[in-house]
């Protein structure tokens, strides 16, 4: 029996900026699916998902991969690097995480899926590895807009910075320990936010660069907003508003958590600036539906210092900061206007 896990993953910081190659500030927490296989005789792999009540039988290098089959496209990623299974097995999933709620389910799903293979191949490859593979396969196998935060998140855990341009990625010690994860009741919309998201930042900095060939976002300051947005539509503007207030926020983040030093000011001064990312989130790239604010503002109201969309938003989770003796408070009021869950939740060392 090969047993394996991977957690699902929250983003404190940028949302919205890994596709523009800018930094983000994610973390692994204590939700996760789980892989149990066994071989069988028949030359196959015999999916049972449990929570979905889906079973499924797949050739052990799929001869063709539909759009959205990450099961076949990783066994394709992974045919490409000559790692192969020689053997079928029974193979049951089982999943803490919920579905297309903005932590990463199919990302996760997709790191364990790669994590048995290698136990059943017996191939060694590092975390790194792992984390890269899952991209080619949910990402670059069918050219969608999503960056690398989410495998990078479970395949290699914990709270850290990660830079997608270089792959560079650095953890952090973790000040956050009294957070809540609710789900909003509404289905989000990954492919309909993100890939508006992303077209629009990107047109907003192809137009500035017409005036200002150099101009960079790693670079921009807070007065390039409407020094240079004046160039913009007014369709535009916000996403270049948005995509350059949040890099500046993720930045000031950065060197918080560099300094690695857990008391109630540099909480404070990290949820200030969560609450600020969760503005230009909602305001900007209007991820953030109407019932899912009401439930946040219900959140603060009870006693929340920061609250935040998860994910491409749209729907889906949102995480809320807040002293442990608010929970009980805050989770009524929050389920009060029909969340499907509020529950504590803890972020995971590596």
């Amino acid at each position: 029996m090969i047993r394996v896990k991977a957690p699902a993953r929250i983003c404190l910081f940028g949302d919205h900026q890994d596709y523009l190659n800018l930094p983000v500030i994610a973390a692994s927490i204590d939700r996760y699916i789980y892989i149990e296989a066994q071989p069988n005789q028949q030359g196959v792999l015999n999916f049972n998902l449990s929570d979905l009540k889906i079973n499924r039988r797949i050739a052990l290098i799929p001869a063709q991969v539909e759009k959205g089959d990450y099961l076949c496209s990783t066994l394709s990623v992974l045919h490409a690097n000559h790692i192969n299974l020689n053997s079928g097995y029974d193979i049951k999933i089982h999943s803490e995480i919920p579905v297309n709620a903005g932590v990463s389910s199919s990302s996760a799903l997709i790191v364990a899926f790669i994590r048995f293979i290698l136990e059943a191949t017996a191939t060694k490859a590092s975390d790194l590895e792992i984390a890269n593979w899952a991209h080619q396969a949910e990402v670059e196998f069918f050219n969608e807009p999503g960056g690398i935060m989410d495998h990078y998140s479970s395949a290699l855990g914990g709270l850290r910075l990660i830079e997608p341009e270089t792959r560079y990625t650095e953890a952090f010690a973790n000040p956050h320990n009294e957070l809540l994860l609710a789900h909003s009741g509404l289905p989000k919309s990954t492919l309909g936010v993100l890939g508006k998201a992303k077209e629009y930042a990107l047109e907003a900095v192809a137009t500035v660069k017409q005036y200002e060939p150099h101009f960079s976002l790693k670079l921009a300051q807070a007065e390039d907003i409407h020094r240079l947005g004046s160039k913009l539509s007014a369709q535009l503007f916000p996403y270049f508003e948005a995509a350059i207030e949040n890099h500046l926020l993720t930045k000031k983040a950065i060197s918080i958590y560099r300094k690695s030093t857990r008391n109630e000011s540099t909480l404070t001064s990290l949820e200030k600036l969560i609450q600020r990312h969760q503005y230009y989130l909602d305001t900007a790239i209007k991820n953030t539906p109407e019932l899912m604010g009401i439930q946040m503002d219900e959140a603060k109201n009870a006693g929340a210092k920061a609250v935040k969309v998860m994910g491409s938003g749209g729907g889906g989770c949102f995480i809320i900061l807040a002293p442990k003796e608010s929970h009980p408070e805050i989770i009524k009021a929050v389920l009060q206007k029909n969340a499907k869950f509020a529950e504590p939740i803890q972020i995971t060392s590596h």
